[in-house]
Parts: structure tokens; sequence; C-alpha cells
């Protein structure tokens, strides 16, 4: 084994720097600016412990692919490697589309090395194989279908009195190796975990563990046993990956943090560790948790380095941004670039106000300002989105509510970075969104396979199906031994793939529904039909009754301007799913949450008022992070959608005289106040 302690990271030249410049198309000041007093150079140059305060439109993620570039470059060691965590795979994305083609990226892709989720980590190299030793077999790893299964294995009277007190299946996540699900609120108190009721529920919970079901964030509470039953693990990590970056690390949760600190960073020889992130965009977590986590918290003040100063926006969305982070920064917009887009949108954020007769015409009033402000070259070149924080309808009368009040085709599972569909439907135009954004067609395979791999679920719940990320090879190797199938498996696979149009009700429910039936029942090894499947395999019937192909609407929550020859497009998302992202134009969606209309409650933000955290209620504080997130998308224009009501006589007239263009929604065109 390696002395960790005596390990460094290879010093980075000016040498090096002008090589990944070259390598990533950038001007070669991009890092030291153009006097060199940019602290980016010195980040970038850095190869110490390290913690990166950096606003949006830092180039943070840019900053950290070229190190990573150089350092793959001048690594040399073939059995340790780099370790890069994040939340989501933006990170391997990033380097996948930045650097797939170098020899730098290939190596970073692969073994010594590791990036990818903290989740994926954690599973990979400590709770799987600690279960595997126990022995415990690992089925899936899937809050829904775990939590599910346990609801099942209580009596009826459990669940009963369950849901008089309002506790649903989330209640069902364990939090010690006992199967204990910790501390439960049970009217004014905590429910004794001596009493029948929660036996029952520590009883469910094991059951359903030793069958091989857990729930994502269990798979810590495994982690954290093998620390604590087999302490030479924490060492052996370190002399396995000895430097440590970790992006976006204010959405960190302390169970998170926790856990990391403990792994990498307490006690003797501390690996190298290099975290990158902005507190004031930290909307992953918790409503308790708006100061993020409490064991190691990020920034360290000790070695932490700012940058304060946007290449995304202009100083128009600097000033309307910036007194709604928690810290005001004093936000610099040194952008926007003006290759592409070249536009000036100097006093053209606009605020759309609408009642509930013209809520449906927001987005075709923002689509025609669009138009209006855009040349026909740069609508086609620009990114434009709606976003909403919350985007999953509910019984409400409180328009708007979500972001389907303003366009009933929003299908809020479309929107997940990696979609967890509930029909068929949704997962193959979860892979159609994929493989347009990345450029490459075997992620519709994949999700048509992992569609197929559901229905096998959903037939027979105890079948013993293997987690891998190659489920295309893994339902052809399920259907060796039935040629036919296989057969009729690959003809489904090329008519979803190659036929963007996809098929017809007709076809669909004449053939294909009963071929993946017949998948899914073989492979199964079931011939038991089920009305969950028949649910699972509906295929939308369209609003003409059927007759045309799937064309007509495609199901991408693309909101496309005209209807019939369409000049703009307009990604609908919530906040949570564009987050890191650069739009050129961002339209952000009032919703309703705890009683109160977003926007709505910040107002006083809006018109200068107010400015930062103050003692805000955590409520507050939650919705302040994530508008700020949402306004610093657009590098070129802001629009907001409100209710006309929430505001009070005069307060229009103030935004005005703060630059914003304000447009009553009506019927027909918008109506400039």
């Amino acid at each position: 084994m390696h002395d960790s302690s005596r390990f460094t990271l290879p010093a980075i030249s000016d040498e090096d720097v002008s090589w990944v410049c070259q390598l990533l198309g950038l001007p070669s000041d991009a890092f030291s600016g153009h006097d060199g007093n940019d602290p980016r150079l010195e980040i970038l140059k850095c190869v110490e412990t390290l913690d990166v305060e950096a606003c949006p439109g830092s180039g943070k993620t840019t900053l950290l692919v070229a190190k990573l570039a150089i350092l793959s470059r001048k690594w040399t060691d073939p059995h340790r490697g780099l370790c890069v965590l994040s939340h989501t795979n933006a990170a391997r994305q990033e380097i996948e589309n930045r650097l797939g083609n170098s020899p730098e990226g290939r190596r970073l892709l692969s073994y010594p090395h590791f990036i990818g989720t903290i989740h994926a980590f954690v599973n990979e190299f400590l709770a799987i194989p600690w279960l595997r030793s126990k022995p415990l077999p690992i089925r899936m790893i899937d809050d829904e279908v775990s939590r599910g299964r346990r609801w099942k294995r209580l009596s009826s009277n459990h669940r009963h009195a369950l849901r008089r007190a309002r506790k649903d299946p989330s209640i069902l996540t364990i939090s010690a190796s006992d199967f204990s699900v910790g501390d439960v609120n049970w009217r004014g108190g905590k429910l004794g975990k001596t009493t029948l009721i929660y036996q029952a529920i520590q009883a469910a919970c094991k059951t359903v563990c030793e069958e091989g079901f857990f729930c994502y964030d269990e798979m810590f509470v495994w982690a954290n046993e093998l620390l604590d039953q087999v302490p030479s693990i924490r060492n052996a990590v370190r002399d396995r990956f000895p430097a440590v970056f970790i992006d976006e690390v204010q959405d960190n949760s302390e169970m998170q943090s926790r856990l990391l600190f403990r792994l990498f960073m307490d006690g003797d020889h501390p690996v190298v560790r290099q975290r990158f992130g902005d507190t004031n965009q930290g909307i992953y977590q918790n409503i308790g948790q708006t100061e993020g986590a409490t064991t190691d918290p990020f920034p360290d003040p000790s070695v932490c380095v700012s940058i304060p100063n946007s290449h995304r926006f202009g100083q128009e969305i600097a000033d309307i941004a910036n007194p709604l982070a928690l810290e005001p920064q004093g936000l610099v917009g040194c952008g926007p670039r003006r290759d592409t887009i070249t536009t000036d949108t100097t006093g053209k954020h606009a605020i759309f106000v609408f009642s509930d007769q013209t809520i449906l015409n927001v987005l075709p009033s923002y689509a025609g300002y669009l138009m209006e402000v855009f040349s026909d070259s740069e609508l086609r070149a620009g990114t434009f989105t709606a976003v909403g924080a919350v985007h999953r309808p509910e019984a409400n009368d409180s328009l708007p509510h979500s972001v389907r009040d303003y366009w009933r085709d929003y299908d809020p599972e479309l929107t997940r970075t990696e979609p967890k569909p509930s029909t068929f439907r949704q997962y193959v135009e979860a892979g159609r969104r994929l493989a347009r954004e990345s450029g490459e067609c075997h992620w519709i395979v994949e999700k048509i396979a992992d569609g197929i791999l559901q229905s096998v679920r959903i037939l027979n719940p105890t079948v013993n199906l293997v987690t891998t990320t190659r489920k295309h090879r893994y339902v052809l190797e399920l259907l060796a031994d039935r040629p036919d199938l296989r057969a009729a498996y690959l003809e489904l696979v090329t008519a979803l793939t190659i036929d963007e149009r996809g098929p017809t009700v007709e076809d669909w429910c004449g053939r294909w529904s009963a071929v993946i039936t017949d998948i899914a029942a073989a492979i199964g090894n079931t011939s038991a039909a089920s009305q969950d499947v028949q649910r699972f395999l509906e295929w939308p019937i369209p609003d003409d009754g059927g007759q045309t192909t799937g064309a007509s609407r495609q199901r991408d929550n693309v909101f496309r301007y005209p209807a019939l020859a369409p000049k703009v497009h307009i990604r609908v998302g919530s906040i949570h799913s564009m987050k890191g992202q650069t739009h050129t134009a961002t339209l952000v969606l009032d919703t309703y949450y705890r009683g109160k209309h977003h926007l709505a409650t910040l107002i006083p933000w809006l018109l200068g008022a107010k400015s930062g955290k103050g003692t805000e209620r955590p409520v507050t504080l939650l919705r302040l992070k994530q508008h700020y997130v949402a306004m610093t998308r657009p590098s070129h224009l802001l629009c907001l959608a409100m209710r006309e009501d929430a505001f009070r006589k005069g307060e229009l007239d103030r935004l005005k005289s703060m630059h914003w263009r304000i447009a009553r929604v009506t019927d027909g065109d918008p109506v400039w106040l």
C-alpha cells in the first residue's frame, strides 16, 4: 500500500494552462484574464486542498474539466486515481462531451479514476460489497419499489393507524443497520420503539431488505456500518483515491457530508480535496437544512477562493438576481458573449402578468416576445426555457399551482436528469430526450430495455434481475433461449428508435403492447396477466382520436410556437432540472407552495426593499435559493410570469422604473403597460 500522507498532485505550469486552453478551444487568457489577476488561474494551478465559492456563470465546470484534463495528462500511477463526485452525472457528461475524443478524456473515464455521483460511489466501493458479504441479496435499489413492498408487509390495521397519523410509505426507510427507522413523530410526541406498530415497521423493513430491496439513502447506513466494523477500509479508500474533487458541494445533505468527511478527511493523512460550489444555490436540501450540512461545512474560510464575476450574463440580470442570494456577494455581470446571439437585450427583461382566464396564454405570449426580440437565426441557435419551482400537479384551487397549469401537455417525469418514468411511453420519451441532448441514439435503446425490465418487475415482483448499466445487452442475454422473442424485441427497438413519430395507437395496442407483455412474461417466468402492466403499457390517445401518428404531439416537454410552423422551441421544466445550465432566455413561472405563491412572496426582493436572507423563515429561504438559481440561468433575457393581482397599487410602476417591461397577458396579443 502507498503512503497516502506523502501524496501530492502533479504541479500545473503555465505551459499546461496554455495546452488545456488549446485543447478546450478557449482563449489563451481564459483563466488568467486580460490583466493576469483572474482568480481562476490560482484555482487551476492549486494542487492543495481548496474550496472554490463560484457565482453562477463563473465557468466553474469548465475550470474543473480543465484541471482534470491536465492532471490526467500528467497521471502516471496505474492503480490509484482521481475521484470526482457530484449529485448528477453532469461532470462526467461534460468530460465526455469536451474531452471524450482526447487521450486525456478517455483516461479520465476509465480505471483507475472514478467520475460519478456520490450515491454511485458509495454503492460501488462501500455499501454493495458490504451487503454481499453479510450476505444480503441486492435485487433493486429504488425508494418507491422498496417502500411499496414494505407497506404491503404491514397489516391492514397498522396501515390504517399510520394513515390516521398522516404517515405514508416514506416512513419505511431504515436509519440503522438493525432495520429501525429512527424517531417517528407521533401524536405530539415520539412513537415508542417498543410499541407493536414500531416493531411491525421494523420487521417489514427487515424482511424486504433481506429479500434484496433497498432505498437509495439506506446505502449510507451500510457504508457507515462497514467503516464501523472494518476501520481499515478508510485508509484503503484513501490510498485508492488520494485526490478527491466534489462538484456542487452546496447540495450535500448532512448524511452525505458526514460520510465523505469521515471517509476522506477525518483523522490522520487526509486526501487532497478540492470542493466547488455556491452556497447561494443549494436547492436540493430539505426545508430544515437551509444552512447546509453542519458536518464539514462549505466553504472552509481557511482554504476558500471566491469567483464573484459571471461571464454568463450582464449587469442588469446580475442586479435583479443579487438580492435573492442568501448572502449577496455583489454579482458582477461580465457577459454575455455576443458571438452567436448578437441582439442587445438591455431594458428588455419582462414580467408577464396574468389571471385565471389567461394563464394558458402565458407561454404563447412569451414565445411571441422571443420572436420580437431575437432574429430568426438567433431563435434557431439559442436555448429558450420556462421553469417553475413546483412542477408536479396537485389538486389545488390556487392557480398557478404547478408548471402544468401553464401548459397541460407538460409531463414532469421527463424532466429528471435520470428519469424515473411511470409508463413505458415515458421510458421511450426519456430516451429520446437524452438522445437529443447527447447526439447518441443508444440512449433510446437503453431506455426501451429499461422499460422492458420494469415490465418484468411489474409482472413478477419477486424476480431476481441484475442491476446493470447495459440493459439492452442484458435483455438480449435473458432472451438468448427464445429466438422468437429476441427477434421481436429487436424489431420493437428498431421501430421505436428509427421512427421518431412513434407507432400509431392502433399499432401499439394491436401489436407492440402484446409483444412487450410476452417478453416480460418469458423473462419473469410467469404467465399471469396483470392490470398493473396494462396500465404501464397504455399509449395515450391523441386529441384527434388516434388517427395520427406520434408526430402530432411530441412528448418531450418542448413548447413549440407557432404550432403549425414553429419558430420558437421552449424547453419547459422544473428549476431543479435546469440547475447548472445556461439559457439564452428564461421565463420563471410562479408556482404555489406552503400556502403562498413563490414569486409573489419575493416581490419585496424584486423591488429592492429586501436583500439576502435577513431573519426570514426557512421556507422563505428555500424560495430565495430556488429563484436565485432560476434567475441566473439566462445569458441574455430574463422574464417572469406572475398573477397580476399579486401586486399592490404602485408596485408595477415601481418595477417599470427599475427597467422591467410589464405585459398583461390576454386572450390575444399581450398588452404592454
